[in-house]
């Protein structure tokens, strides 16, 4: 953890060099002279942090929130591109990706959301520069000339309101100067072929107008071992003259069984994982007149890297027969026949009008507009297919078989997300109080047309298919809020807010078409001589057969008479508030409490029938639901220490919290409905007249509890020392309907304890479930302990400066579902693990460059941020951070 120490927005390293260099490395902005950094030595003295957490600037250490601030040296030295590479650094927050539809997954304190589709929510509230940023594919946009980033822990229900049941989440772009003109350049390598430059020009063209231009551009080859899937295994298909469960085999032919459309042989520069992207902004401030400031930036990125893909866990497949064949995790051959593609653009417009009415009156007014376009493409199964031994093994346990090769795919054909954020504001500052008050309008319309294939599914090795056309889905969402702090005496301070919010989902006309029969042809679009619909009479296709007139390519027309129409529309309002008590021991010694609400709305999903397009097990049919869901809400209690200590040489932060989590919201496969079909479920498929869908649905309430402790020292001339320690304890309260489905077919095999039994009964809505009580158990993405330390160290070397750094950051075992199963083979969790970072600056005294040598994870820990269960073995496949990175980046001022 590194702190800023200043609203300063100057470069770090304008002259003189000599102080520019020694405080960007301590993580620090520069002071003014080199007479006033000798005095701070002398005095061992850390600058002052001002934030905006309140709406208003305030000292860090006089703001009475749970708040981390992170200046951009910072997040340069320990190569912080996007919000996702913040897991971490900040007490009790995680950070993971969601790698079929590139939804970064935030968490602070163990509230979190798993779904990322265009018509929900996110729990952590991102803001760019105080305005509300809706989509959490955003999150992946390059963060570049920042002058702060912010992170608030506990609800924000008042000041930042929309989606803050968790925190919020606020970058601060650099803003222009007047009357100066000055400039850097980083030019950055590093392994993996990694290139990556950034630059920034500040334009003071006068005393009142100023321009600030910045560019980044990032390049990486990808870092998995990437091979093309051209796997020819035969088939295997039902012997009509046997016994259920019997098959014949259709050997090796020639042709790949896994579809060749796209499959091409790809270098390292466009493997998955790689980073192929770019970002620019121009920002321009005009000082209108003395009490009317405008600041307008246009902001651009581009992304065109091949985004993320799952790997199996070949730490957890250790000793099984599973395991991989390689000790290096990312040593083991990916198998890719879909190259990643994320063709995803970001276009934002952002405003800022200022308007001082009087000395004690500021009107403001922000305004955002962001368009993001998105296509991917994305190998599901990355080529993990199931071992031959198990090729068409029907398990008492419920698996329908497994055919030779697994092959899944998804696609966002086309896709459009627009948003419009409105913030008017009017604040007043008095002798003894102040206050904000403030009306919030934000306005989504997004498209998405989007399509997975599942193209050779057990029994027959025939397809299954779905088709999302969504033309116009709309969220519309108002509040008006106000928060004032009081000055009773001269030491307390009281805080009081209050928001009401609206919100309002609408879906228009959006079309859904699929098909979940693997007994028929349909997906081969009336293409001849391929598969008979008479089942064990012909072979499943080979992936030279399919054309780009089938399935998702060819469009809605290939799926069939199976459309069913999306038009719903449902609201909800809150109100939330927030109440403080803030103490001043002295100037430099303070104590707070508090207690505030957060509220996320609730949603729905696409229309769907209960009956499963049968008829119900009470004689209906056509059972149709949207899945709906209701809100989700935290309140969360607080008290905590700030002090400056030592002759202001220690900042020391300790909060202590207890959030209440109710109606948390969990996204995964839920049984919706029963029907009736014309057979007895069989051993190996007792829940097969059980309707399923994916959905969210509020799963009970949560207790999370814990400490937060944060520091910085100066401990001695030219040292620094930085830190946290977190603790989170989190308890689920309420939820014995889970439905304990996790890893079921090989638990015993690996000597965890059996999934739980299923619980069938005709008209009980649970019923399909296997039914288990987590009650008592932890909340995902909630490592028990976390802590942080960072050391840096000014050395002058006669005409030279060196600066040493290195971090290390530990996190006990994290759980990735709530059943929280200890296991290594088939367990739900990140083990424990410790990363360190390190750097090594050096700079001649009287020039304006420095060259830098940097390591990131220098342990090479293999850490998951998202974990899933492989689709055809025993196995989890998952999403990783990077391994170890390390090269050097060279820095010119001018």
């Amino acid at each position: 953890m590194s702190i800023s120490h200043s609203r300063n927005n100057k470069i770090p390293n304008r002259k003189p060099l000599a102080l520019a260099i020694s405080t960007a490395l301590m993580g620090m902005v520069a002071l003014p002279t080199l007479a006033a950094e000798e005095e701070k030595k002398e005095k061992k003295a850390l600058e002052v942090i001002q934030v905006t957490a309140t709406k208003h600037v305030t000292n860090l250490m006089e703001t009475p929130l749970a708040i981390t601030a992170m200046n951009p040296e910072a997040l340069t030295r320990q190569n912080v591109k996007s919000i996702g590479d913040l897991s971490g650094m900040v007490p009790n927050l995680q950070l993971g990706l969601s790698n079929a539809d590139s939804g970064v997954k935030a968490s602070i304190r163990g509230v979190s959301s798993n779904n990322f589709t265009e018509i929900a929510d996110p729990a952590v509230g991102i803001h760019i520069d105080g305005i509300y940023s809706p989509r959490p594919q955003g999150s992946l946009a390059l963060m570049f000339d920042l002058e702060q980033v912010e992170v608030l822990r506990g609800a924000q229900g008042t000041l930042f309101g929309r989606n803050s049941t968790a925190g919020v989440i606020n970058v601060i772009p650099a803003k222009p100067e007047f009357d100066e003109n000055y400039g850097w350049t980083t030019l950055q390598l590093g392994n993996y072929n990694a290139q990556q430059v950034r630059t920034v020009y500040n334009f003071g063209l006068s005393d009142n107008f100023a321009l600030r231009a910045a560019l980044m551009i990032d390049k990486r080859d990808g870092y998995i071992n990437q091979q093309q899937d051209l796997t020819d295994r035969g088939m295997k298909l039902p012997d009509p003259d046997g016994e259920w469960g019997d098959s014949i085999w259709s050997g090796p032919d020639g042709n790949p069984e896994v579809d060749m459309r796209l499959n091409k042989k790809v270098g390292a520069e466009d493997y998955y994982s790689n980073s192929d992207q770019w970002g620019g902004r121009l920002t321009g401030l005009w000082q209108i007149n003395n009490d009317l400031a405008w600041t307008v930036g246009y902001e651009h990125y581009q992304n065109n890297g091949a985004g993320d893909v799952n790997l199996k866990d070949c730490w957890a497949a250790q000793s099984t027969k599973y395991a991989c064949e390689s000790d290096n995790h990312f040593d083991q051959e990916v198998l890719i026949n879909v190259p990643g593609k994320l063709d995803m653009t970001i276009d934002t417009i952002r405003s800022s009008l200022s308007y001082d009415l009087n000395a004690n009156t500021v009107l403001e007014y922000k305004f955002a507009y962001a368009n993001q376009q998105r296509t991917q493409h994305h190998d599901d199964d990355a080529g993990q297919h199931s071992y031959m031994d198990e090729v068409d093994i029907m398990y008492s346990w419920g698996n329908w078989g497994r055919q030779t090769v697994d092959d899944r795919a998804t696609y966002t054909l086309e896709s459009e997300y627009k948003s419009y954020v409105n913030e008017l504001q009017i604040k007043q500052n008095f002798d003894r109080w102040q206050y904000v008050l403030g009306a919030f309008w934000m306005y989504e319309n997004n498209s998405i047309e989007f399509a997975q294939d599942m193209l050779v599914q057990a029994p027959w090795g025939m397809p299954y298919g779905q088709y999302y056309d969504q033309p116009k889905r709309e969220i519309d969402s108002k509040a008006i809020f106000a928060q004032a702090d009081i000055e009773l005496t001269d030491k307390l301070t009281a805080t009081a807010g209050i928001r009401y919010s609206q919100d309002e989902r609408i879906d228009n006309d959006g079309e859904f078409w699929g098909s979940w029969s693997a007994e028929s042809d349909w997906y081969y679009n009336g293409a001849e001589g391929l598969p008979l619909t008479d089942l064990g009479m012909g072979l499943p296709h080979s992936g030279n057969d399919l054309t780009a007139n089938m399935g998702a390519f060819a469009g809605k027309g290939a799926y069939g008479d199976t459309k069913v129409v999306n038009t719903y529309q449902k609201d909800w309002d809150h109100t939330t508030w927030r109440l403080g008590l803030q103490y001043q021991f002295d100037e430099k010694q303070m104590v707070f409490i508090s207690a505030a609400t957060g509220y996320r709305a609730g949603g729905f999903g696409d229309k769907t029938d209960a009956c499963g397009g049968g008829t119900c097990v009470d004689g209906s049919t056509e059972q149709w639901t949207f899945l709906d869901y209701d809100p989700e809400t935290t309140t969360n209690f607080e008290v905590g220490y700030k002090g400056s200590l030592l002759d202001d040489s220690l900042n020391l932060t300790a909060v202590f919290f207890f959030t209440q989590y109710e109606d948390m919201h969990y996204t995964n496969m839920h049984p919706i409905g029963q029907k009736v079909v014309d057979r007895e479920c069989p051993d190996w498929d007792p829940a097969c007249d059980i309707v399923q869908a994916w959905k969210t649905e509020n799963i009970g309430d949560s207790e999370i509890y814990g400490l937060e402790l944060e520091f910085n020292y100066i401990p001695w001339e030219n040292g620094q020392l930085s830190g946290f320690y977190a603790y989170l304890g989190s308890e689920i309260t309420s939820y014995d309907s889970y439905n304990d489905d996790w890893m079921c077919g090989y638990r015993e095999e690996n000597g965890a304890e059996a999934c739980a039994d299923l619980f069938i009964e005709p008209g009980n809505p649970l019923s399909g479930r296997q039914l288990y009580d987590v009650t008592g158990n932890q909340l995902p993405s909630a490592p028990e302990h976390s802590m942080g330390l960072n050391y840096s160290h000014y050395i002058e070397l006669g005409e030279y400066q060196l600066v040493p750094w290195v971090g290390f950051r530990w996190q006990d075992k994290m759980y990735f579902t709530p059943r929280n199963l200890d296991n290594r083979a088939v367990g739900d969790y990140q083990e424990a693990y410790a990363n360190v970072d390190a750097s090594l600056k050096f700079a001649p005294v009287d020039e304006n460059w420095y060259v830098e040598l940097y390591g990131n994870n220098l342990t090479d820990e293999v850490v998951v941020n998202w974990m899933g269960q492989g689709a055809n073995g025993g196995w989890k496949s998952n999403s990783y951070n990077p391994p170890r990175m390390f090269g050097v980046r060279f820095n010119i001022s001018y």
